[in-house]
Protein backbone atom coordinates (compact mmCIF):
# COMPACT_ATOMS: atom_id res chain seq x y z
CA UNK A 1 0.00 0.00 0.00
CA UNK A 2 1.67 3.34 -0.99
CA UNK A 3 1.71 6.14 1.58
CA UNK A 4 -0.19 9.24 0.77
CA UNK A 5 1.56 11.36 3.06
CA UNK A 6 3.34 14.03 0.93
CA UNK A 7 7.10 13.79 3.06
CA UNK A 8 6.92 10.13 2.47
CA UNK A 9 7.61 10.95 -1.15
CA UNK A 10 10.06 13.46 -1.07
CA UNK A 11 13.01 13.27 -3.92
CA UNK A 12 16.33 12.55 -1.69
CA UNK A 13 19.12 15.61 -1.02
CA UNK A 14 21.85 14.59 -3.94
CA UNK A 15 25.20 16.66 -2.88
CA UNK A 16 27.97 16.68 -4.82
CA UNK A 17 31.92 16.45 -4.37
CA UNK A 18 32.33 20.76 -4.35
CA UNK A 19 29.40 21.03 -1.42
CA UNK A 20 30.84 18.25 0.60
CA UNK A 21 34.62 20.08 0.26
CA UNK A 22 32.92 23.18 1.41
CA UNK A 23 31.95 21.20 4.74
CA UNK A 24 35.08 19.55 5.42
CA UNK A 25 37.24 22.80 4.74
CA UNK A 26 36.27 24.23 8.28
CA UNK A 27 39.29 24.72 10.82
CA UNK A 28 37.08 22.45 13.29
CA UNK A 29 36.64 19.83 11.16
CA UNK A 30 39.03 17.31 11.35
CA UNK A 31 38.81 17.84 15.29
CA UNK A 32 35.34 17.29 15.48
CA UNK A 33 35.84 14.55 13.41
CA UNK A 34 38.24 12.96 15.22
CA UNK A 35 36.11 13.27 19.05
CA UNK A 36 33.01 11.61 16.89
CA UNK A 37 35.08 8.93 15.49
CA UNK A 38 36.28 8.05 19.47
CA UNK A 39 32.78 7.91 20.18
CA UNK A 40 31.58 5.58 17.30
CA UNK A 41 34.20 3.06 17.95
CA UNK A 42 33.43 3.21 21.81
CA UNK A 43 29.52 2.47 20.94
CA UNK A 44 30.72 -0.34 18.29
CA UNK A 45 32.24 -1.93 21.15
CA UNK A 46 29.89 -1.68 23.56
CA UNK A 47 27.35 -3.12 21.10
CA UNK A 48 25.45 0.08 20.41
CA UNK A 49 26.26 -0.71 16.22
CA UNK A 50 24.48 -2.68 13.71
CA UNK A 51 26.93 -3.75 11.06
CA UNK A 52 26.10 -5.82 8.19
CA UNK A 53 28.42 -8.26 6.84
CA UNK A 54 30.96 -6.20 4.39
CA UNK A 55 30.73 -7.19 0.37
CA UNK A 56 33.94 -6.88 -1.64
CA UNK A 57 34.05 -7.08 -5.30
CA UNK A 58 36.75 -7.39 -7.83
CA UNK A 59 39.18 -8.66 -4.87
CA UNK A 60 39.89 -12.44 -4.02
CA UNK A 61 38.48 -14.75 -3.70
CA UNK A 62 36.33 -12.98 -6.36
CA UNK A 63 37.38 -12.62 -9.95
CA UNK A 64 38.86 -9.41 -10.90
CA UNK A 65 36.70 -6.68 -12.86
CA UNK A 66 39.87 -6.64 -15.66
CA UNK A 67 42.83 -8.17 -16.47
CA UNK A 68 45.26 -5.01 -16.24
CA UNK A 69 48.87 -5.78 -15.54
CA UNK A 70 49.34 -4.61 -11.45
CA UNK A 71 45.57 -5.17 -11.01
CA UNK A 72 45.02 -4.34 -7.48
CA UNK A 73 41.34 -3.09 -7.39
CA UNK A 74 38.27 -3.44 -5.35
CA UNK A 75 34.86 -2.18 -4.80
CA UNK A 76 33.92 -2.10 -1.15
CA UNK A 77 30.33 -1.95 0.17
CA UNK A 78 29.58 -1.40 4.28
CA UNK A 79 26.84 -0.63 5.68
CA UNK A 80 25.11 -0.58 9.36
CA UNK A 81 23.45 1.74 11.95
CA UNK A 82 23.52 2.90 15.51
CA UNK A 83 20.96 1.96 17.66
CA UNK A 84 18.31 4.65 18.24
CA UNK A 85 19.84 7.22 15.59
CA UNK A 86 17.93 8.75 12.85
CA UNK A 87 19.69 7.22 9.41
CA UNK A 88 20.98 4.19 8.28
CA UNK A 89 23.74 4.26 5.81
CA UNK A 90 25.26 2.31 2.82
CA UNK A 91 28.88 3.39 1.62
CA UNK A 92 30.28 1.79 -1.88
CA UNK A 93 33.98 3.04 -1.93
CA UNK A 94 35.87 1.63 -4.97
CA UNK A 95 40.04 2.27 -5.48
CA UNK A 96 43.01 0.39 -6.34
CA UNK A 97 44.98 0.38 -9.91
CA UNK A 98 43.78 0.63 -12.54
CA UNK A 99 40.32 2.30 -11.17
CA UNK A 100 40.70 5.63 -9.82
CA UNK A 101 39.04 6.50 -6.44
CA UNK A 102 35.31 7.13 -6.27
CA UNK A 103 32.49 6.48 -4.18
CA UNK A 104 29.31 7.60 -2.64
CA UNK A 105 27.13 7.81 0.72
CA UNK A 106 23.43 6.99 0.89
CA UNK A 107 21.63 7.59 4.28
CA UNK A 108 18.07 5.99 4.70
CA UNK A 109 15.88 7.09 7.34
CA UNK A 110 15.64 4.74 10.41
CA UNK A 111 11.86 5.49 10.91
CA UNK A 112 10.35 5.45 7.04
CA UNK A 113 13.22 3.11 5.42
CA UNK A 114 13.31 6.44 2.56
CA UNK A 115 16.55 7.27 1.04
CA UNK A 116 17.09 10.88 2.29
CA UNK A 117 20.42 11.95 1.21
CA UNK A 118 23.16 10.94 -1.16
CA UNK A 119 26.45 11.92 -0.92
CA UNK A 120 28.70 11.78 -3.99
CA UNK A 121 31.51 11.99 -2.22
CA UNK A 122 34.14 10.48 -4.77
CA UNK A 123 35.43 8.30 -2.00
CA UNK A 124 36.86 11.20 0.11
CA UNK A 125 35.02 10.98 3.03
CA UNK A 126 36.01 7.06 3.03
CA UNK A 127 39.89 8.93 2.89
CA UNK A 128 38.88 10.73 5.63
CA UNK A 129 37.40 8.46 8.28
CA UNK A 130 39.99 6.07 7.74
CA UNK A 131 42.98 9.15 8.42
CA UNK A 132 40.99 9.77 11.61
CA UNK A 133 41.19 6.30 12.92
CA UNK A 134 44.92 5.98 12.33
CA UNK A 135 45.00 9.73 14.44
CA UNK A 136 42.85 8.20 17.31
CA UNK A 137 45.13 5.25 17.27
CA UNK A 138 48.47 6.59 17.87
CA UNK A 139 46.83 9.66 20.34
CA UNK A 140 46.29 6.94 22.66
CA UNK A 141 49.15 3.91 21.28
CA UNK A 142 52.36 5.87 20.11
CA UNK A 143 55.30 6.83 22.17
CA UNK A 144 54.92 10.37 23.91
CA UNK A 145 58.11 11.59 22.32
CA UNK A 146 57.71 10.66 18.55
CA UNK A 147 60.84 11.88 16.38
CA UNK A 148 59.93 10.67 13.12
CA UNK A 149 56.88 8.97 11.46
CA UNK A 150 57.32 6.23 9.16
CA UNK A 151 55.45 5.97 6.23
CA UNK A 152 55.00 2.55 3.81
CA UNK A 153 53.40 3.75 0.90
CA UNK A 154 52.99 7.20 -1.17
CA UNK A 155 49.59 7.14 -2.50
CA UNK A 156 46.21 9.66 -0.92
CA UNK A 157 45.58 7.62 2.23
CA UNK A 158 49.07 8.33 3.41
CA UNK A 159 48.84 12.19 2.36
CA UNK A 160 45.80 12.33 4.27
CA UNK A 161 46.99 9.90 7.13
CA UNK A 162 50.15 12.54 7.73
CA UNK A 163 47.31 15.29 7.40
CA UNK A 164 45.03 13.81 10.71
CA UNK A 165 48.18 12.73 12.50
CA UNK A 166 49.04 16.74 12.83
CA UNK A 167 45.97 16.67 15.20
CA UNK A 168 47.88 14.48 17.57
CA UNK A 169 51.71 14.58 17.44
CA UNK A 170 53.76 17.62 17.28
CA UNK A 171 56.54 15.21 15.22
CA UNK A 172 56.84 16.43 11.47
CA UNK A 173 59.79 14.68 10.20
CA UNK A 174 58.94 11.42 7.84
CA UNK A 175 60.58 8.76 6.18
CA UNK A 176 58.82 7.25 3.60
CA UNK A 177 59.19 4.21 1.49
CA UNK A 178 57.34 3.63 -1.69
CA UNK A 179 57.96 1.17 -4.57
CA UNK A 180 59.21 3.42 -7.17
CA UNK A 181 61.57 6.40 -6.92
CA UNK A 182 59.18 8.56 -8.67
CA UNK A 183 56.24 8.13 -6.29
CA UNK A 184 58.38 8.64 -3.34
CA UNK A 185 59.64 12.06 -5.20
CA UNK A 186 56.32 13.52 -5.70
CA UNK A 187 55.39 12.56 -1.91
CA UNK A 188 58.27 14.20 -0.74
CA UNK A 189 57.49 17.65 -2.67
CA UNK A 190 53.83 17.28 -1.88
CA UNK A 191 54.18 16.96 1.44
CA UNK A 192 57.45 19.47 2.33
CA UNK A 193 54.63 22.07 0.86
CA UNK A 194 52.32 20.66 3.92
CA UNK A 195 54.99 21.45 6.35
CA UNK A 196 56.67 18.26 6.46
CA UNK A 197 60.64 17.29 6.51
CA UNK A 198 60.49 14.32 4.06
CA UNK A 199 63.18 11.36 3.11
CA UNK A 200 63.84 8.62 1.32
CA UNK A 201 64.34 5.05 3.24
CA UNK A 202 65.79 2.40 1.14
CA UNK A 203 64.58 -0.68 2.05
CA UNK A 204 60.91 -0.98 4.19
CA UNK A 205 62.71 -2.10 7.27
CA UNK A 206 64.55 1.58 8.09
CA UNK A 207 61.14 2.05 8.87
CA UNK A 208 61.55 0.00 11.70
CA UNK A 209 65.20 0.75 12.90
CA UNK A 210 64.50 4.83 13.23
CA UNK A 211 60.54 5.25 13.95
CA UNK A 212 58.74 5.20 16.51
CA UNK A 213 55.27 5.60 14.77
CA UNK A 214 54.81 3.77 11.69
CA UNK A 215 51.91 3.77 9.35
CA UNK A 216 51.59 1.44 6.75
CA UNK A 217 49.01 2.33 3.55
CA UNK A 218 49.78 0.22 0.48
CA UNK A 219 47.90 -2.66 -0.89
CA UNK A 220 50.36 -5.19 -0.80
CA UNK A 221 48.71 -8.90 -0.77
CA UNK A 222 52.34 -10.13 0.64
CA UNK A 223 54.53 -8.90 3.87
CA UNK A 224 56.77 -5.85 3.08
CA UNK A 225 57.65 -4.67 6.73
CA UNK A 226 59.45 -6.73 9.21
CA UNK A 227 60.82 -9.37 6.56
CA UNK A 228 64.43 -8.34 7.78
CA UNK A 229 64.16 -6.70 10.74
CA UNK A 230 62.17 -7.78 13.93
CA UNK A 231 61.37 -5.68 16.61
CA UNK A 232 63.12 -3.06 18.89
CA UNK A 233 63.70 -4.35 22.42
CA UNK A 234 64.65 -1.22 23.36
CA UNK A 235 62.61 1.46 21.68
CA UNK A 236 58.72 2.02 22.08
CA UNK A 237 57.16 1.87 19.11
CA UNK A 238 54.09 1.59 17.52
CA UNK A 239 52.46 0.46 14.10
CA UNK A 240 49.25 1.87 12.42
CA UNK A 241 47.97 -0.68 9.81
CA UNK A 242 45.66 1.04 7.17
CA UNK A 243 46.19 -0.92 3.62
CA UNK A 244 44.83 -4.76 4.33
CA UNK A 245 41.69 -3.64 4.61
CA UNK A 246 40.58 -7.07 2.48
CA UNK A 247 40.74 -11.08 2.88
CA UNK A 248 44.43 -12.01 1.80
CA UNK A 249 45.95 -8.77 2.01
CA UNK A 250 48.81 -8.09 4.13
CA UNK A 251 51.82 -5.68 4.95
CA UNK A 252 53.46 -6.73 8.01
CA UNK A 253 55.74 -10.29 8.39
CA UNK A 254 52.94 -12.59 10.78
CA UNK A 255 56.45 -12.96 13.05
CA UNK A 256 56.43 -9.45 13.53
CA UNK A 257 52.87 -9.59 14.26
CA UNK A 258 53.34 -12.31 16.45
CA UNK A 259 56.56 -10.45 18.03
CA UNK A 260 53.71 -7.30 19.40
CA UNK A 261 52.91 -6.75 22.98
CA UNK A 262 49.70 -5.44 22.47
CA UNK A 263 47.39 -6.27 19.60
CA UNK A 264 44.57 -4.04 18.59
CA UNK A 265 41.44 -3.89 16.07
CA UNK A 266 38.84 -1.92 15.11
CA UNK A 267 36.70 -4.83 15.21
CA UNK A 268 37.79 -8.21 16.65
CA UNK A 269 35.06 -10.16 14.67
CA UNK A 270 36.35 -8.61 11.42
CA UNK A 271 39.93 -9.27 12.13
CA UNK A 272 40.07 -12.89 11.92
CA UNK A 273 38.50 -13.02 8.46
CA UNK A 274 40.55 -9.34 6.65
CA UNK A 275 43.32 -7.23 7.96
CA UNK A 276 46.76 -7.52 8.58
CA UNK A 277 46.17 -9.97 11.92
CA UNK A 278 44.37 -12.52 9.31
CA UNK A 279 47.57 -14.76 8.31
CA UNK A 280 49.03 -14.62 11.99
CA UNK A 281 45.51 -16.14 13.39
CA UNK A 282 45.40 -18.75 10.91
CA UNK A 283 48.68 -19.74 11.33
CA UNK A 284 48.36 -20.13 15.39
CA UNK A 285 50.77 -17.40 15.64
CA UNK A 286 48.50 -15.26 17.73
CA UNK A 287 44.73 -15.87 19.54
CA UNK A 288 42.14 -13.58 18.33
CA UNK A 289 41.13 -13.99 22.04
CA UNK A 290 44.71 -11.50 22.54
CA UNK A 291 43.49 -8.75 20.75
CA UNK A 292 41.16 -5.83 22.17
CA UNK A 293 39.09 -3.60 19.84
CA UNK A 294 40.37 0.20 19.77
CA UNK A 295 37.14 1.14 21.68
CA UNK A 296 37.74 -0.93 24.24
CA UNK A 297 40.99 0.25 24.93
CA UNK A 298 39.95 3.76 24.26
CA UNK A 299 37.43 3.31 27.65
CA UNK A 300 40.38 1.82 29.50
CA UNK A 301 42.92 4.19 29.48
CA UNK A 302 45.16 1.74 31.91
CA UNK A 303 45.88 0.31 28.69
CA UNK A 304 46.64 3.06 26.95
CA UNK A 305 50.47 4.14 25.99
CA UNK A 306 51.97 5.40 29.39
CA UNK A 307 53.02 9.14 28.87
CA UNK A 308 56.11 9.01 31.34
CA UNK A 309 58.00 7.18 28.20
CA UNK A 310 58.73 3.74 30.78
CA UNK A 311 56.40 2.03 28.47
CA UNK A 312 57.99 -0.43 25.71
CA UNK A 313 56.14 -1.77 23.91
CA UNK A 314 55.46 -2.44 20.56
CA UNK A 315 51.80 -2.17 19.64
CA UNK A 316 50.11 -2.81 16.64
CA UNK A 317 46.50 -1.06 15.19
CA UNK A 318 45.14 -2.97 12.69
CA UNK A 319 42.03 -1.38 10.71
CA UNK A 320 40.31 -2.80 8.20
CA UNK A 321 37.35 -0.30 8.29
CA UNK A 322 33.63 -0.60 9.95
CA UNK A 323 30.76 1.00 9.14
CA UNK A 324 30.13 2.75 12.50
CA UNK A 325 32.82 5.21 11.17
CA UNK A 326 30.98 6.15 7.43
CA UNK A 327 27.68 6.52 9.78
CA UNK A 328 30.01 8.83 11.70
CA UNK A 329 31.33 11.20 8.67
CA UNK A 330 28.08 10.77 6.43
CA UNK A 331 25.57 11.94 9.60
CA UNK A 332 28.46 15.05 10.26
CA UNK A 333 28.32 15.99 6.71
CA UNK A 334 24.47 15.60 6.22
CA UNK A 335 23.94 17.81 9.13
CA UNK A 336 26.46 20.14 8.42
CA UNK A 337 25.35 20.78 4.49
CA UNK A 338 21.62 20.71 6.18
CA UNK A 339 22.52 23.74 8.15
CA UNK A 340 24.39 25.68 5.47
CA UNK A 341 21.39 25.30 2.94
CA UNK A 342 18.93 26.47 5.53
CA UNK A 343 20.84 29.88 6.37
CA UNK A 344 20.92 30.53 2.71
Amino acid sequence: MLSTDDSAHQTPCIYKLKEIEEAISSPQFGSNLLGAIEAGFIQYSEGGFNACPIQTLGAPPMAAFTDAKNYAAQTCVKSGYLTGASHYVIKVASGGHPLPNSGLMQLFSQSTGRLEALLLDEGILTELRTAAAGAVAAKILAPPCVVRIGMLGTGVQARYQLRYLKLVTDCRNVLVWGRTQEKVEQFERDMAAEGWKVEAAEEPDDLLESCELIVTTTCARGPILGLVSGRSDTKAQHITCIGADATRKMELAPELVAAADFLVADSRLQTKERGEFEEAISRGLISVDKVLELGEVLKRTALQRSKDGSDKRLTIFDTSGVAVQDCVIAKMIYDTLLKQNAST
